[in-house]
């Protein structure tokens, strides 16, 4: 997972043009990248949409997502959420920001499906490789009931209106 993470900053750090980013209004996007659920045991494959609006706010931004999440493990049949964020410029094309909001996962078991509310809290960095097309490195963890929790590693690519 950590070479993941590396290799997915530095693709995104040095393949963006210097262009001015919009870090305000709706935009939506998609995400693909590994969840586990004790941090250093086993990985699966997780993909999923989003949509949210950002404020930008001069020096900072703040929005909200809702997103679907889903994965390749059977157990698992989604993953839903809604976040607030807060993120501060890094100069004109990038955002560093911090996630926080609920989440529900949905978990298959014999003959029957479960849903578990949850917390989750995560941060971020997005890139502009136009001013409205970008990609982003993104770190979560959920909490949720049952003693049940998740750590997920994502990058994305989205597009705001």
């Amino acid at each position: 997972m950590k070479k993941f993470v590396l290799a997915s900053v530095a693709a995104l750090a040095f393949a963006t043009p210097s262009v001015a980013a919009e870090f305000s209004g709706p935009r939506i996007g998609a995400t693909v990248g590994f969840v586990d659920d004790d941090f250093a045991g086993t990985d699966t494959f997780t993909y999923g949409v989003n949509a949210g609006y950002d404020f930008d706010l001069g020096k900072t931004v703040a929005g909200a997502t809702v997103e679907w999440q889903d994965s390749d493990e059977d157990a698992l049949s989604r993953d839903l959420a809604i976040t607030g964020r807060l993120g501060v410029k890094a100069g004109d094309k990038a955002l560093v920001y911090a996630l926080a909001g609920y989440t529900n996962l949905g978990i298959e078991t014999v003959g029957d499906n479960v849903h578990l509310d949850g917390a989750r809290v995560g941060a971020g960095v997005e890139l502009a490789f136009t001013p409205r097309f970008y990609g982003q490195v993104e770190y979560r963890y959920s909490n949720y009931e049952l003693d049940v929790d998740g750590h997920q590693m994502l990058v994305g690519l989205g597009v705001r209106f």
